[in-house]
């Protein structure tokens, strides 16, 4: 076992409100967890949690061996300890290549011409190697999130965190960005996805959580949670999502 992650006791607070009430998660290295929940389970918090895009209030956050809470280089958490947001949160005045150049050239001070190629590199692992120099807001919402991800995979992440990233998008999109996802899973990255794709989690995942009032209240295998949820509440979620 090779733990690269571990969360004890994690706690956030908005305001009066506890979103997350005491998280324990150990992740280990190549692991692909999903996360499933209702919204307003502390899902997104806890990934924004981990890399400190938001602020915990209690807890422990190790990653490979270090604790955030009490110090560290959160510049080099981040680098290792990649984002997709739903959002896509790209910049849409630059061109997809300057997109996914501008980390590394500006914040590692990589050299431009060797950024240029691994991005060029990198969007022919996502299928956008043909749109490297359109600017970001003529694409569409699924290429936008490939765009997103070969982005997060820029810095070498040992981590990458997906906060619902098929929300955001239309029906048809969501097959594009999910079968990027797969192919990223067999490189043998560590992954955490909070989805609402249920059949996508089932299929990709080596573990399964199932968030409610802000604890992690059931986890397992993707069959031991779809197939035989024990807790009265995951049968209840589980029963509304694949109902519809």
């Amino acid at each position: 076992m090779n733990t690269i992650l571990e969360i004890r006791n994690l706690h956030k607070n908005f305001g009066d409100t506890e979103v997350l009430k005491g998280i324990d998660l150990l992740v280990e290295k190549g692991e692909i967890i999903s996360i499933i929940g209702s919204s307003g389970s502390g899902k997104s918090t806890l990934l924004r949690c981990i890399n400190f895009l938001e602020q915990p209030d209690k807890g422990e956050i190790c990653y490979n061996g270090i604790d955030y809470m009490i110090g560290g280089n959160l510049l080099g958490l981040r680098k290792n300890v990649a984002m997709v947001f739903q959002s896509f949160n790209l910049f849409n005045n630059l061109s997809v290549l300057g997109n996914l150049a501008i980390a590394p050239t500006k914040v590692l001070k990589e050299e431009k011409t060797s950024v240029r190629q691994k991005a060029l590199d990198t969007l022919r692992l996502v299928g956008m190697e043909d749109f490297a120099h359109r600017q970001t807001k003529m694409l569409s919402g699924g290429q936008k999130q490939r765009v997103a991800i070969a982005r997060s995979l820029m810095m070498d992440p040992e981590i990458i965190l997906f906060d619902e990233p098929t929300s955001a998008l239309d029906p048809e999109m969501v097959g594009e960005v999910l079968d990027v996802m797969k192919n990223l899973a067999k490189t043998g990255i560590t992954m955490l996805i909070v989805t609402h794709e249920m059949q996508f989690a089932k299929e990709i995942s080596n573990r399964v959580i199932f968030m409610h009032e802000g604890v992690a209240f059931e986890e397992g295998t993707p069959n031991e949670i779809f197939n035989n949820p024990k807790k009265e509440r995951t049968q209840e979620f589980l029963s509304r999502y694949l109902q519809r």
